[in-house]
């Protein structure tokens, strides 16, 4: 009975805050595509999808997940035309694209409070998000990889609709989108009663300490891997502010889990668009450690002032002041 009404409140919760922005943002998505500004956005970003080997149109909706979340980009991508002629190698591309930059603007004011700037987590999300895309183009296409048409399990929208038609395509995805949170919801309790993160917590254990994340900062990790940024951001605000976790060590645990985080939610919901399981969860992984790896390498070389002016927060700065 317990299990039952952790889980009715816990999708109750989510899917409020999830639809609190989703229908703001699907209405504006609207507006703008009335006045014309969708087509000045695919222009727009056109040169960086061709880099990335996917088609212009495809722009909307990785902006639409940039500033809200995946379950909205979803719904944008499944009105998008065309998408029907996806290959699986575009997918996994798209899939990973938006694994490193949704929800971008709101996960860097969590780390900005937990002590990583916001600026600087922006950069290195967007950034580390083309620099994986590009890679993946071109392994993709020099070994011609994945290149059959990918299975997409998403509500079928309208072709040109009327503004009716159009509305009760939205009232569709969001009822899908309620049956997804519905589902996953209860899977990733199951999995919590079954005790995944120190599973989790095992496997990470010997690369993170490579790393150099401390015991402390690593818990926190595994809680961002497992149930998001903003979990593992507020655990981490609170224990930088008591000292429990080191700046540093704080800076580059949420590196790597801005990088790479909300594992099971985000990779099962990024599925529904047919891409590489093993590309977008290991391979993206081994990129992430790797990355993270080097990019704390070459922070810890850098200037005190340097390394404080541009990747703590001002929060962090006072605090240490304060310390000190």
């Amino acid at each position: 009975m317990q299990f039952f009404k952790k889980v009715t409140n816990d999708i109750f919760i989510v899917s409020f805050e999830l639809f609190k922005i989703m229908i703001p943002t699907l209405i504006l998505v609207k507006v703008a595509e009335i006045y014309g500004l969708v087509a000045v956005l695919t222009n727009l970003f056109a040169p960086l999808m061709t880099v990335m080997g996917l088609p212009a149109e495809m722009a909307l909706a990785i902006t639409t997940t940039m500033l809200t979340n995946p379950y909205a980009g979803i719904i944008v991508l499944a009105s998008t035309p065309g998408i029907e002629q996806l290959t699986v190698a575009q997918t996994t591309i798209l899939a990973s694209f938006i694994l490193f930059t949704h929800s971008v603007i709101i996960e860097a004011a969590i780390s900005r409070q937990a002590g990583l700037s916001a600026g600087a987590t922006i950069i290195i999300r967007i950034l580390s998000g083309i620099l994986f895309c590009t890679l993946l183009n071109s392994v993709f296409s020099t070994f011609e990889l994945f290149g059959q048409t990918a299975v997409l399990n998403l509500p079928e929208m309208s072709i040109a609709p009327t503004l009716k038609q159009w509305i009760i395509d939205q009232i569709k995805g969001l009822v899908f989108i309620q049956f997804v949170i519905i589902i996953l919801i209860t899977f990733l309790e199951i999995l919590r009663l079954l005790g995944i993160e120190k599973i989790i917590r095992i496997c990470l254990s010997p690369f993170l300490k490579i790393l150099n994340i401390g015991q402390s900062a690593s818990t926190i990790v595994v809680v961002g891997l497992t149930l998001g940024l903003g979990f593992g951001g507020g655990l981490m605000i609170k224990d930088v502010k008591q000292g429990i976790v080191a700046p540093r060590s704080a800076v580059g645990a949420l590196i790597f889990i801005n990088l790479f985080h909300s594992l099971i939610e985000d990779t099962t919901i990024l599925l529904l668009i047919g891409p590489s399981l093993f590309t977008i969860l290991v391979i993206r992984g081994l990129f992430v450690f790797a990355l993270t790896f080097v990019l704390i390498k070459i922070f810890d070389n850098l200037p005190i002032n340097t390394y404080d002016r541009f990747l703590y927060s001002r929060s962090i700065n006072k605090l240490i002041k304060t310390q000190n």
